[in-house]
C-alpha cells in the first residue's frame, strides 16, 4: 500500500534568497573556487530565485557567523520565503562536519544550522533549510607517517536539525593539478575551468530535473559522481614512489527533512 507524503508548501515559482559562502583559504588551491559560485549565480537565476548574498571570499570566522546571524534577523531571507539554501565553498579541517574560515580557523556546520534552527530563527521555522557543502577534504593529500600511526582518527557525526538537509562532498575542487602518471587519459580529467565536479554536476541536475524531489535529486548526482570517483581512486601518480592517501567517496546526504521537498518546481508548472 503506498503511503502518499506531505510537501512543503512552496509558492509556484519557490521562493529563496539563496546564500553563497566561498572562502579562500590561505596556503590552499581555488582552482575551482570562482567557476563555482559563477556556476551557482546562474542557475539560481535560471531558477528565478532572487538575487543570492555572496560573502567576501577573504571573510573571517567572526565575519561570516555574524552575517549569518544578521541574515537570520532579516524576513528577505527568512519569513518572506519557503525555504533557505546555503551554500559553502571552503576547505574543511581534519575533523568532519567543519570548514574553514580565511585564515584557516575551523568553524563547525553545526553553528552554522544552529543559527537558523527551530529555536533560533522562528522565520524558517517548519521550512526546509538547505545547506550543501564543498569542502577540501585534507586526508586526500600525499602519504605522511602520522596518517599510519597509532594515533586514533578524531571522528564527528555531521549535525543534523528538524527540518534540515546537509549535502556534503569532499573531493578537492583542485584534485585534477596533481601529478597523475600519463596512464591517466586526458578524456578522464575533469576540466577544472568548469569548477569544482560536485557543484557542476549537482546544478546541471537541478536545471534537468525540475519539480523532482531533493533526495531523489542526490541519488542522481552521486550516479552521474560515481564514474569519475571510480576513476579517480583507480589512478596513479607520476612518481611510483609516491601515493595518495586517498578512498573518495561519494558526496554524503544527511537528511532530517519531515515531508517532501522540491528545489524548484516542474517547468510546465512555473509557465505562466
Amino acid at each position: 500500500m503506498l503511503v502518499h507524503m506531505e510537501s512543503y508548501p512552496l509558492s509556484k515559482i519557490p521562493s529563496c534568497k539563496p546564500i553563497i559562502i566561498p572562502i579562500k583559504v590561505k596556503d590552499c588551491d581555488h582552482t575551482s573556487i570562482d567557476a563555482d559560485t559563477k556556476t551557482l549565480k546562474e542557475t539560481f537565476k535560471q531558477l528565478e530565485y532572487a538575487k543570492p548574498e555572496v560573502f567576501n571570499q577573504d571573510s573571517d570566522r567572526d565575519t561570516i557567523l555574524n552575517q549569518l546571524l544578521n541574515i537570520r534577523e532579516t524576513s528577505e531571507f527568512t519569513k518572506d520565503r519557503d525555504f533557505l539554501l546555503c551554500v559553502i565553498i571552503s576547505c574543511c579541517g581534519r575533523v568532519n562536519g567543519c570548514f574553514q574560515d580565511i585564515n584557516g580557523v575551523d568553524i563547525s556546520v553545526d553553528e552554522v544550522i544552529h543559527i537558523f534552527n527551530t529555536e533560533n530563527c522562528t522565520g524558517l521555522r517548519n521550512k526546509p533549510k538547505i545547506f550543501i557543502l564543498q569542502t577540501d577534504d585534507l586526508s586526500i593529500s600525499h602519504k605522511s607517517p602520522f596518517l599510519f600511526g597509532d594515533r586514533p582518527e578524531e571522528v564527528t557525526r555531521l549535525p543534523t536539525q528538524a527540518d534540515s538537509l546537509i549535502y556534503h562532498c569532499s573531493i578537492p575542487g583542485f584534485i585534477e593539478t596533481f601529478p597523475w602518471s600519463d596512464s591517466v587519459k586526458p578524456e578522464k580529467k575533469w576540466n577544472t575551468a568548469q569548477g569544482s565536479k560536485f557543484i557542476h554536476t549537482f546544478c546541471n541536475e537541478i536545471r534537468k530535473e525540475r519539480g523532482i524531489d531533493i533526495h531523489q535529486l542526490t541519488f542522481k548526482v552521486n550516479a552521474s559522481m560515481k564514474e569519475y570517483v571510480d576513476d579517480i581512486n583507480s589512478r596513479k601518480l607520476q612518481e611510483q614512489t609516491e601515493e595518495l592517501s586517498k578512498n573518495l567517496e561519494l558526496p554524503i546526504c544527511t537528511s532530517q527533512l519531515l515531508r517532501k521537498f522540491t528545489l524548484c518546481q516542474g517547468q510546465k508548472e512555473t509557465e505562466v
